[in-house]
């Protein structure tokens, strides 16, 4: 099912507006979710205000199926194609990109099972997103400062329990992303009656704790706190052999839509800016006493200023359109002669979207301000929010490393790293 394009020129006319600016895609129009993320919309600036953290948004949200659109319709699913995916996670960016992103690890589980269906770890990654349940992280933490340290595992050994007739394990998650909304959890460990590294799944339940600890000064309702495992069960018949290699592909780069969907959010972010930007200008009623105009709005300098960041909205959303495009390619080789170049295309095409988006975005959310002048920086209207969402999703991954990479590319050939920051 691929019946839309992210783009905002395709973004449906909206009732309110006589301009063609819309928040939400004509796909999330056909997918039913359009009512879900204009309410979820709505909120977003007084649950910054107010720091309330999105359970119940997040929860309608799953139960719609965001989580399950690239499962086929049989499995629970809306059978999307990955650009679909991308697409309505831009409007839910747009919405709260706050909420988008707590969907990410989930949705990448989900696109590295969709590749291995028949092992059984990744079926029953499948089947929670198939039952609208979603799956986090209880691995990769980077404990080491030096440079190519690789992360280490958080439950590093489950030990067998005969009494129970299961697995226990412990270990503390930071940075748990989304973890906070989710029902099961997923990584890597040792087991101690064979000492074989398996992979496992596990439910939360006793012993699974979060903290909403994360302090950044965006991104505050992520869910990205601490996550705690003490002495959780993880049955036997949920933990599973490890992936072989010759199953991964033929190309090393399986992390960049991790990178894609972070900057995929940081462009609904501002398509969001552009949205808000005409109801912020239609919205001031008083001029300086030395402008030209009465009203703001019929200030030529004002809405020359509204084009602009109209402009370079739509600039950086058909810059994101086309590393997603590259992205689809490279789903589509797979397992094919041209699976290599394909993947190592979209990997080099996400860092180059990476930089422009990364560097002209929070050029955007003060663009915004500037609009508003004194009437854009109440704390209830939360339009600083645009800003401060960018600039941590923008650090999760410095651009200053891959502006040095792609030159390090053109000028030597040398090829991406292949850890999860490409």
């Amino acid at each position: 099912m691929s019946t839309s394009s992210s783009s905002s020129d395709d973004a449906k006319p909206s009732a309110a507006s006589p301009s063609n600016a819309s928040l939400t895609s004509s796909l999330s129009d056909t997918l039913g979710l359009s009512p879900l993320i204009e309410r979820i919309a709505r909120g977003a600036a007084e649950r910054e205000f107010a720091q309330r953290l999105p359970h119940e948004e997040i929860a309608e949200l799953k139960a719609a199926g965001f989580g399950a659109l690239r499962l086929a319709v049989e499995a629970g699913g809306k059978g999307t194609s990955l650009t679909d995916l991308f697409t309505v996670a831009r409007d839910i960016a747009a919405a709260d990109s706050n909420i988008a992103h707590a969907f990410r690890n989930h949705l990448f589980q989900v696109e590295a099972a969709l590749r291995r269906a028949d092992h059984p770890f990744h079926a029953k990654v499948l089947a929670l997103a198939g039952a609208h349940k979603t799956v986090g992280l209880s691995f990769t933490v980077t404990d080491s400062p030096a440079a190519g340290a690789r992360p280490t595992r958080v439950l590093s050994r489950l030990e067998w329990n005969d009494a129970r007739g299961s697995y226990t394990g412990s270990g503390v998650k930071v940075y748990a992303t989304g973890n906070l909304y989710n029902d099961a959890f997923v990584g890597t460990a040792i087991e101690s009656r064979e000492g074989k590294t398996v992979q496992y799944v596990l439910d939360r339940g006793p012993g699974v704790g979060n903290e909403d600890d994360w302090q950044g000064f965006g991104q505050r309702a992520t869910g990205s706190g601490t996550a705690t495992f003490e002495s959780v069960t993880v049955p036997a018949s949920q933990t599973y052999p490890p992936d072989t290699p010759d199953r991964e592909g033929a190309a090393p780069w399986k992390f960049t839509f991790h990178q894609v969907y972070l900057t995929n959010c940081i462009a609904g972010i501002v398509r969001r800016i552009a949205f808000d930007a005409v109801e912020v200008l239609r919205g001031r009623g008083r001029n300086f006493y030395h402008g030209e105009n009465a009203h703001p709005a019929e200030e030529a300098v004002l809405q020359a200023q509204l084009g602009r960041i109209r402009a370079y909205a739509a600039s950086i959303e058909a810059t994101i359109d086309r590393t997603i495009a590259a992205l689809q390619r490279a789903w589509d080789a797979i397992g094919t002669d041209a699976e290599y170049d394909a993947v190592l295309a979209a990997s080099l095409s996400a860092a180059e979207a990476k930089i422009v988006v990364d560097d002209l975005a929070p050029q955007v959310a003060s663009w915004l301000i500037d609009l508003g002048s004194g009437s854009a920086v109440s704390r209830r209207a939360g339009l600083d929010r645009h800003w401060r969402n960018i600039k941590v999703i923008a650090s999760h991954n410095p651009r200053l490393y891959k502006e040095r990479f792609l030159g390090q590319n053109r000028l030597e050939g040398r090829l991406p790293p292949t850890g999860a920051f490409f």
